[in-house]
């Protein structure tokens, strides 16, 4: 069995989480793409899929657990979603397993490094997403270094958060009357391609679904959660007229407008009444 590992959802403040989860739950699935990306000219046509990393919490009526053995389960199944997925769409792509990294010690240094630098953007990523149309994440030297060693055009990087939530909390919501989200999963993707490092495309999506099914049944809830999530992904033969300005200009919205928007989704599903005082 695996040790515990740092959260990578605790470097992102409980409020923003809470609120990018709600939007996620309340739009279903979003993606943001560069002009490049969508025009095929920055978009990777090989594709390595990096080991995810997921975060699953059990919500039990008093206090909750990682369930550590079950998010390396989800793990495994998302990176092979994550590969069908864009199979299915055109794509040449393969997955980086863990078992590779053990071998050789230079890859694990340097996909370490990745996704720590990864993080940083990412983390800023969730609360600004449309900054992903202005090429505004970039993960640098570490992802041109990667896709020249493995010869490959890109990388897939992803984030699962798994919540579920035990018989005795749901009940206790039930009684209460609460409307707050229940048992879900949640995978956010970043596209990274190969000559400068940015992150190209940015997709996140949900699916509702119970703890048993995710404890039990982690192929069939990635398999699901995958697909709601790169729904927007273009396939290989798609490509899109869109000039760099007007690309720009449809992003060009205020930082605050992004968090704004969250919240609103995140109000609304908490129902009337129980959102933020005004």
């Amino acid at each position: 069995m695996r040790s515990r590992r740092k959260s990578y959802w605790l470097q992102i403040p409980a409020l923003v989480i809470l609120a990018c989860f709600a939007s996620a739950l309340a739009v279903y699935a979003r993606g943001y793409m560069t002009p490049g990306f969508r025009a095929k000219k920055s978009r990777p046509a090989t594709v390595v899929v990096l080991p995810p990393h997921a975060e699953f919490i059990k919500e039990k009526v008093i206090m909750t657990d990682q369930m550590v053995s079950e998010a390396a389960a989800l793990e495994a199944e998302a990176a092979k979603s994550i590969k069908a997925q864009l199979e299915a769409r055109g794509y040449k792509v393969r997955i980086l397993a863990p078992q590779a990294l053990d071998k050789n010690p230079n890859l694990r240094t340097l996909v370490k490094k990745l996704n720590d630098r990864y993080n940083e953007e990412w983390s800023r990523m969730v609360r600004r997403p449309k900054k992903v149309r202005e090429r505004r994440y970039i993960v640098g030297a570490d992802v041109v270094r990667l896709c020249s060693f493995l010869k490959v055009d890109g990388v897939a990087v992803a984030r699962i958060q798994a919540v579920g939530v035990s018989k005795g909390k749901a009940t206790m919501r039930w009684v209460a009357g609460s409307n707050a989200p229940h048992s879900y999963a949640r995978m956010d993707v970043s596209i990274l391609e190969g000559r400068q490092g940015g992150v190209e495309g940015y997709f996140f999506g949900f699916e509702n679904t119970s703890l048993s099914q995710m404890a039990k049944k982690p192929a069939v809830v990635m398999g699901q959660v995958a697909e709601n999530s790169l729904k927007k992904y273009p396939a290989s033969t798609e490509v899109e007229e869109v000039s760099e300005t007007d690309a720009v200009a449809a992003a060009d919205d205020s930082d605050a407008g992004d968090n704004e928007d969250a919240v609103k989704d995140f109000e609304a599903l908490l129902g009337p009444g129980q959102g933020a005082s005004k």
